[in-house]
């Protein structure tokens, strides 16, 4: 086929609304395209693609890095949309197909019909959840490789007046379990695929994550700070134990609950009717595994898949771990949580799990626990949020999931009074941000969902545009703004050892003021630059505990001193009335809540959808009030 025809109709695609906002995309079908029309197939393969267009570095391994098959499916998925829209009647057809990168050009015979598609699943997309445009209900029904399936679309939306957080299908797939939100409350809502209607679940109020029983006739679910259990055909809740900030849970067929009671730590047992509680994983430090999540049982109820958080870059993991033994057994590198899809033989099935923001299948063994074959992009784009990949699948093979991107987060301006006064910025996924004291600028911190790690980055509000403060050296996390607003203090290290780094936004390297054992997540910047206040689980990892620390003094490496600690239950002090003198760089033991009394600032920060649009009169009424506080 002419190149020129070829070249023309890949500009026509690039150009398009439908790839507007596709760059790893344009850039990846462009590199393969023009590297066919000039005779260079041998270089369109996953080692070259992913060094060449996706940016890895040069020891990039395809065999632990998926990410070129990754962006492959999008680009498919991509190319497939096009030409069912805007492209429908263009003369060429470009298309990349499955098994390998190298495209394929061809006359479109404008043809029309409905294809079978020769997949081992069936597709069943829905429409908008919680207001996402991109958001979607996905119902897959795993078939033999060998039998032909249809594809199917539907909407279905939460119920009228809420917002939908997590969602669970039942284990015969034939009902739905919602945590959604109405007037700032939380419950649990009931809704059969073959019906229109959502039941709200008496019992749940402030009910999320919620999990299946085996038999479907119970959910589980927590709410703030218990776990419970609820029967779906009426009844009260069931209280079974205390939690702190819930990290999802598995009610296994042999009686017994796997849950994550804390952000940080190992997954617990216990009796689905209630009774005591113990570990049943422990964390592997030569991985630097900092938490154990989302657990989801196999079909023997014994063994369970996890979610693995490392502190380390790209060394999370899915695992597999049993009741009857606190060893665990690697599986694959993921960033979030996974699932089993079985097949109707019982005997196979797929491992779902979430990696560079696709949803992912490879064939499982569920007996021998073992990997095997190709793994093929179920869904190119799926929602997940720091460790929670958002989909569910029942003992039938039907998945439910919602797909998006995680910039759905507006930051936005807001008087003391509450007065919704303006936005800034556009929708973002921005896990920390700290204001500067003039109100001018807005530090924050952004995560690369491709596995380069956290950075900082300076917005100026006035025209939103972004500059990056940190290097990429390393992952830095949770910017603070000094005082004077002169220079922004932020973490960066490991779950080990982390230090605390102060910059001047228009440096171009910081310097350190303290580093000690634990992680440190800043909170506050005393108004007199010389205290700062962080949470941490160190030194005994069960709990949060505020500390201050004294950065007036250059810098030296310190063992901070295992005291009394006190479990923080505020936002950390913004004057502290702390006296005496202290080592350089050294920490403040907590001190008794009693004496721990100082101003607190209201920010007129908050979220909501839109665009920037500061006060018409510049003003910054409300912006800041403080009042007397104490815990």
């Amino acid at each position: 086929m002419d190149p020129e025809r070829v070249r023309g109709q890949l500009d026509r695609i690039l150009a398009s609304a439908t790839f507007a906002d596709a760059d790893r995309g344009s850039r990846f079908l462009r590199f393969v395209v023009e590297a066919a029309l000039e005779g260079r197939s041998s270089e369109i393969k996953e080692s070259v693609i992913g060094v060449e267009v996706l940016g890895r570095n040069p020891s990039f391994d395809p065999k632990t890095d998926p990410i070129v098959r990754v962006e492959a499916g999008r680009l498919r998925a991509r190319l497939s949309t096009y030409y069912q829209n805007e492209g429908r009647t263009d003369p060429i057809l470009i298309s990349l197909p499955k098994g390998g990168y190298l495209p394929q050009f061809s006359q479109n015979k404008l043809e029309t019909g409905a294809q079978k598609i020769k997949h081992p699943v069936v597709l069943l997309t829905a429409g908008a959840l919680l207001g996402f445009a991109a958001s979607a209900l996905l119902l897959l029904y795993f078939r033999s490789a060998s039998e032909p399936t249809d594809t199917l679309r539907l909407s279905i939306l939460p119920p009228q007046g809420t917002v939908l957080e997590y969602s669970m299908i039942s284990p015969d797939g034939r009902r739905i379990a919602l945590s959604a939100a109405s007037a700032g409350k939380l419950h649990l809502w009931l809704r059969p695929l073959d019906s229109l209607d959502a039941t709200l679940l008496p019992g749940t109020e402030d009910a999320a994550y919620p999990f299946w029983s085996p038999d479907g006739r119970s959910l589980g679910f927590v709410a703030r700070t218990t776990m419970k259990t609820v029967e779906v055909s009426g009844g009260p809740a069931q209280t079974l134990c205390n939690v702190g900030p819930f990290r999802g849970a598995a009610w296994g067929s042999s009686g017994v609950i796997v849950y994550a009671p804390h952000p940080l730590g190992v997954l617990f047992q216990i009796p689905a009717r209630g009774g005591p509680t113990k570990p049943v994983t422990t964390l592997d430090p030569a991985r630097g595994e900092i938490a154990h999540e989302f657990p989801r049982f196999l079909p023997d109820g014994r063994h369970f898949l996890y979610f693995a958080v490392s502190s380390r870059q790209g060394e999370s993991s899915i695992r597999v771990g049993s009741l009857d033994s606190k060893e665990s057994k690697f599986l694959v590198s993921a960033e979030a949580s996974a699932a089993y899809a079985a097949q109707p033989d019982g005997q196979r099935g797929f491992l779902l799990f979430e990696y560079g923001g696709a949803l992912l299948a490879q064939s499982f063994d569920p007996r021998g626990l073992e990997l095997t074959g190709e793994r093929n992009v179920v869904v190119p784009k799926i929602l997940y949020r720091i460790g929670h990949a958002d989909f569910s699948v029942s003992e039938t093979g039907v998945l439910a999931y919602r797909a998006g991107s995680l910039a759905n987060r507006q930051l936005a301006w807001f008087s003391g009074e509450g007065k919704f006064l303006g936005n800034v910025g556009s929708p973002n996924d921005y896990y920390a941000w700290s204001l500067s004291p003039n109100e001018k600028r807005l530090a924050f911190m952004e995560i690369d969902l491709s596995g380069a790690g956290s950075s900082i980055w300076i917005m100026d509000l006035a025209t939103g545009a972004s500059s990056r403060l940190t290097s990429g050296s390393g992952p830095a996390f949770t910017p603070l703004w000094s005082p004077d607003g002169a220079e922004v203090l932020f973490t960066t290290g490991t779950e080990q050892v982390m230090s605390l780094q102060r910059q001047p936004p228009n440096a171009h390297a910081s310097v350190n003021v303290l580093e000690t054992e634990g992680p440190k997540f800043l909170s506050d910047w005393s108004s007199d630059a010389r205290f700062v206040s962080y949470f941490t689980p160190w030194p005994d990892w069960k709990k949060l505990n505020l500390f201050f620390a004294d950065i007036a003094q250059p810098a030296r490496k310190t063992r901070a001193a295992r005291g009394p600690a006190t479990t923080a239950r505020r936002a950390a002090p913004s004057r502290l009335p702390l006296t005496g003198e202290h080592p350089a760089g050294s920490l403040i033991p907590p001190m008794k809540p009693a004496a721990m009394k100082f101003t607190c600032e209201l920010f007129r920060l908050a979220t909501k959808n839109g665009s920037f649009r500061p006060p018409a009169d510049g003003s910054r009424t409300g912006a800041r009030t403080e009042r007397s506080c104490s815990t």
